[in-house]
């Protein structure tokens, strides 16, 4: 065989040792990679799956509600109506009604809290508020001004300092705890003066609100405000009706 052939002979066989052994190895190398690779991610895909089970028991204890408050709950039980949200009492006068809530402000304005119509209605709380959570800016509740005294009929004589002095504090059960409220506002407005809104959009936004409630007061106190408190207004028709109203405004005591 000449030279030249038999050197490319073995050149041949060389290369085919190198590729036979390097893929060899090669594989090896990757069914090791896999070994290393597939092991403990499976072990951690269960441990995965145990925190995420552990998570969600966590979530799911968490959504539980609280216990009811004890009056909420003999309230809804005495008039069958899972609107009640609260009770509301400014001691000494004759403001002292459980609250209701429903998805809108216009059913409880004309029904009684058995739902049967009534041209006193309830005193009610804004569908936009939250009193389970109580994390709203501004609580708002609303009460007819009955003339035979009932509802928030009493919110008038706080035209009367005496009386404005003489009732300070509001108290406001939620379904969840006992809440009280410091007076520091009463007027009477016109419609055109907007002061509804439950949530403000910057704490600066609703400093200025509380500055505007304060300076509309019949009288001063001594309460100061800030852009972290949280208000209460309770709301109702002003003398014969029509597009006036009582105010008053309270402050959530920390």
């Amino acid at each position: 065989m000449p030279k030249k052939l038999q050197s490319f002979f073995i050149c041949f066989f060389l290369v085919l040792i190198v590729i036979f052994i390097f893929h060899h190895q090669n594989s090896s190398n990757i069914e090791m990679r896999d070994t290393l690779i597939s092991e403990p991610t499976e072990q951690i895909y269960v441990q995965n799956i145990d925190e995420y089970e552990q998570k969600e028991d966590w979530e799911e204890y968490l959504l539980q509600p609280p216990e009811l408050l004890a009056r909420v709950a003999r309230l809804r039980e005495q008039y069958d109506n899972s609107d009640i949200v609260g009770f509301l009492e400014i001691t000494g006068t004759n403001i002292s009604y459980p609250v209701v809530q429903t998805y809108n402000n216009e059913f409880y304005l004309y029904h009684d809290l058995h739902g049967n119509s009534s041209s006193a209605g309830s005193v009610f709380l804004d569908y936009e508020n939250d009193l389970y959570t109580l994390t709203d800016d501004n609580t708002i509740i609303y009460g007819h001004n009955m003339r035979g005294g009932s509802k928030f009929h009493n919110i008038r004589y706080f035209h009367n300092e005496d009386f404005f002095r003489a009732h300070t504090y509001i108290l406001l059960d939620t379904p969840y705890k006992e809440t009280v409220w410091d007076i520091f506002s009463f007027f009477h407005t016109t419609i055109d003066f907007c002061y509804l809104t439950t949530n403000f959009r910057s704490r600066d936004d609703f400093y200025a609100f509380l500055l505007e409630l304060q300076g509309r007061s019949h009288f001063t106190t001594d309460i100061i405000l800030s852009e972290e408190d949280q208000i209460l207004i309770l709301s109702t028709c002003g003398v014969m009706g029509g597009a006036n109203r009582y105010v008053i405004v309270a402050k959530l005591r920390r």
